[in-house]
Order: structure tokens, then C-alpha cells, then sequence
């Protein structure tokens, strides 16, 4: 039985291989009711469709206590757009006997750019990551989150894993000042508008930090996910 830091390669590798990707293409207390930003949000996300999986299944080593899934704050499409070439990550991390998780992102050709892995927290949360990589507009680029259980490497069925696509594109110049804005509610307004499912998120979890829109933006934030089938998470706190 090795060490589970050194099962990543393998890991790695065997999560690559599992479907293929497609190239593509301070703050303030305004921001919209949650009715109106989860309809323009759903209007503005692409609607194609790549292979992911949002939610992780069962170990051979109950890796998992409870009912609860590792889950990818993903829409159903698995795909997400993103302007930055560094955006944020969330998975929901159920209470498991995993301490550490590691995320990787792949490239179009399944060659891994960035590998890090990550303390998880104590308690079930959701859980921000993000991963030191500069992504190209124009391209796909799949991402994997897997619990490190400390299962042997030549049994990957054994780790619990969820993945998904960032699709990144290039904003016109208009879009890319907005979304450098110093009011969260304007930068909130024209990652939604332009479908940019990372930032949407981001923002959401950033104004959360915030007294003065902490109350709206929880409405909001729930109001997304249980737009896009993950209400069963959408309540779950926010973790460091």
C-alpha cells in the first residue's frame, strides 16, 4: 500500500482517459432578485453538452460517510464559460475519511496543466479551488476534483471523482472592464448577462463575505444551484 500522494499519477491518468473533450470556441449591496438573475443566467449559458459527472459515486471503501456526493457545482451540461484564465472551482465535500483532494486540469489532448491538491475541511462545505493555470480563449479544458481516500494505485475505481468542462472565451473589451468593476452588483450583472458560469459563482461567493450583501446574494446563490439540480447542496456553507 503506497501513500495516496503517490497514487496521483495513476489516478490522473485513469480520469483523463474517461471521455474525450471538444474544442470551443469595495462592493455593493444592489444586486438583482434572485427570480430575474437565475432567468437571465439560464438564457445566457451555452447549451451544448460535454461528457462529466457531476456527482461521485461509491467506493469499495465507503470513502463517504452518509448520503451525501462529492459534487461538482456544475449545470447539467457539465460545461461551464469562464473570461479569466484563472477561475475559481467549487465542489460540495461531504464528510468522508479523506483529508486531502486534488484537482487537475487537462487539456483538449487530455495533458495535464496544473495538478494541485488541497487540505479538505473538517466539516461537509462547499469548497473553492483554484488551481495555478493560465488557459488559452478559445479552447475547452476539462477539470477533475478526486478525494484521496488512500486506496491502493492499482485500484482507481477505489477514489471518488466528479469533472467537468471550462470553456474559456475571450471578452470583448466592454465585458472585461465590467467584470474588473469595484461594485460586485455591476460585475455580478455582466458575468450573468454574458453566460459566464465561473464568475457567476465567484461573485456569488465573494459578496457573501460581505455584510451588506451577504443576505441577497445567499438568496441568489441558492437560487442558482437549485436552478441547475443541485438544490440538495445549495444550502451547504461555504468552506476554507
Amino acid at each position: 500500500m503506497r501513500s495516496y500522494l503517490a497514487l496521483v499519477p495513476a489516478v490522473t491518468l485513469f480520469l483523463l482517459s474517461l471521455g474525450s473533450l471538444s474544442l470551443a470556441q469595495g462592493t455593493t449591496p444592489v444586486v438583482s432578485q434572485p427570480s430575474s438573475l437565475v432567468a437571465r443566467l439560464r438564457a445566457n449559458l451555452p447549451n451544448r453538452g460535454v461528457p462529466g459527472s457531476r456527482f461521485g459515486g461509491a467506493t469499495r471503501g465507503a470513502c463517504v460517510s452518509g448520503s451525501e456526493r462529492l459534487t461538482a457545482l456544475l449545470p447539467d451540461t457539465h460545461l461551464g464559460q469562464t473570461a479569466v484564465a484563472t477561475p475559481t472551482l467549487f465542489v460540495f465535500v461531504p464528510k468522508s475519511k479523506a483529508t486531502q483532494g486534488e484537482v487537475v486540469i487537462a487539456d483538449a489532448e487530455h495533458r495535464p496543466l496544473a495538478t494541485m491538491v488541497v487540505d479538505l475541511p473538517a466539516e461537509p462545505g462547499i469548497l473553492a479551488l483554484k488551481p495555478n493555470v493560465q488557459l488559452q480563449p478559445g479552447q475547452d479544458y476539462r477539470w477533475i476534483f478526486t478525494l484521496l481516500c488512500g486506496a491502493d494505485a492499482d485500484d482507481p475505481s477505489a477514489f471518488i471523482s466528479v469533472s467537468g468542462v471550462i470553456s474559456r472565451v475571450q471578452p470583448a473589451t466592454d465585458l472585461a472592464k465590467q467584470l474588473q468593476g469595484k461594485s460586485g452588483g455591476d460585475r455580478l450583472g455582466a458575468a450573468v448577462d454574458a453566460g459566464l458560469w465561473y464568475e457567476t459563482l465567484a461573485i456569488l461567493a465573494e459578496l457573501q463575505g460581505n455584510e451588506a450583501t451577504r443576505n441577497l446574494a445567499r438568496s441568489e446563490w441558492v437560487a442558482v444551484l437549485s436552478a441547475v439540480g443541485l438544490g440538495s447542496i445549495a444550502q451547504a456553507p461555504l468552506v476554507q
